[in-house]
């Protein structure tokens, strides 16, 4: 309940600024002035300061605040960035080519930025619904580590009980499967039915077991399990963890566009 005060109450504060932002500019127009280069000022301050988020986070042992502080304030001017770009152009589409093609990396920066937002929120709370915590860059260790315990136990069944079955099917059906991390689009959309199919394929296949073997099965069951959970984590923090390194390079560009239309508007200015 505090949580939706608060995004109300930022929300009103957020619809107050950009009418306030409009208002002044609108002001600033019919003063005679071209409200455009106030504007253009405006949205560059913005996006400076929306790409100083990434600069904070690689600075995090200084005392700028939480993270989470900024990521709040990079959402929210993020939207205002959007009206303010919409005054700056007075709610039409850019005519030149350089302003046609900072309008759409700005919309590009705009859709990647509210996708990552969503899947961060959702994609963190399927992580916490796990239980447990592991490091992205050791899953691919904890995998190989899976691998090894469950193949030396499948040579402990054929040595126990005189059979290969198991450690056959093993090798035909699952062997590829526990080399390395699969099924991330499933994982990405929380579809459950390729590990449930192996889950279905291992206990078909219990009726050519002995009961030592059958023993084994149940404990290969339990590692399928482990390695869902770790195929999971990779999926989601592998997302959580690269989305930025799409959204802040547009970013950049942008700007760069920006200082590019800044230097052209001020020359031709000068011309005139």
């Amino acid at each position: 309940m505090r949580f939706m005060r608060r995004r109300l109450r930022n929300t009103i504060l957020l619809v107050i600024a950009i009418a306030l932002t409009w208002y002044a500019f609108r002001i600033v127009a019919l003063s005679l002035h071209t409200q455009q280069y106030y504007s253009g000022w405006l949205v560059a301050g913005l996006i400076v300061f929306l790409l100083s988020f990434y600069l904070k986070k690689k600075l995090s042992v200084l005392p700028l605040g939480s993270n989470a502080g900024w990521a709040q304030w990079h959402y929210y001017c993020g939207f205002f960035l959007i009206a303010a770009f919409a005054i700056h152009v007075e709610f039409s589409i850019p005519e030149g080519r350089v302003e046609q093609i900072l309008g759409g990396l700005l919309a590009l920066v705009v859709v990647v930025g509210v996708a990552g937002a969503i899947i961060n929120r959702v994609f963190a709370r399927r992580l916490a619904f796990l239980g447990e915590e592991i490091i992205f860059e050791r899953i691919p260790e904890h995998t190989a580590r899976l691998r090894e315990r469950l193949e030396r136990e499948l040579a402990q069944s054929v040595e126990e009980s005189r059979s290969s079955t198991l450690s056959d099917y093993y090798d035909e059906r699952l062997a590829g499967y526990f080399s390395g991390n699969r099924d991330v689009a499933s994982h990405l959309l929380g579809n459950r039915r390729p590990h449930l199919l192996r889950l279905n394929d291992l206990e078909l296949q219990m009726r050519y077991l002995n009961q030592r073997e059958a023993a084994f099965a149940m404990q290969l069951a339990d590692y399928l399990e482990q390695k869902n959970t770790l195929d999971t984590h990779y999926a989601l923090q592998g997302v959580l963890k690269y989305w930025g390194l799409l959204h802040a390079p547009i970013g950049v560009v942008l700007l760069l566009m920006v200082f590019v239309h800044i230097v052209l508007v001020y020359a031709f200015r000068g011309a005139a």
